[in-house]
């Protein structure tokens, strides 16, 4: 039951969620262009250039977090082996 509520609770959040950025979406039709170290976008709407940056921090986060994660398996596995070669053997 407690499950069912957390679901539910979940899809209201999304779906407030989704609602919040169509709004967002609609009220920020003007056009707009970026320049960033000299590049420069063509004329595109807020939202998209928005929209876009989100997503590319989101990507850049996700990089980032598999990164770490990766050099602390890399540090967990080379711990478990070090551990392996201290532990007295059997049969000595």
């Amino acid at each position: 039951m407690l499950a069912n509520l957390k679901r539910l609770l979940l899809l209201a959040i999304l779906l407030l969620l989704g609602i919040a950025v169509l709004i967002f979406v609609l009220q920020n039709r003007q056009p707009a262009h970026l320049v960033l170290l000299g590049w420069t976008t063509s004329e595109l709407p807020v939202a998209v250039l928005l929209s876009a940056s989100f997503i590319l921090g989101v990507l850049l986060s996700l990089l980032g977090s598999l990164w770490l994660i990766g050099r602390l398996r890399l540090r967990i596995s080379r711990q478990q082996r070090e551990l392996m070669n201290l532990r007295p053997r059997d049969g000595n």
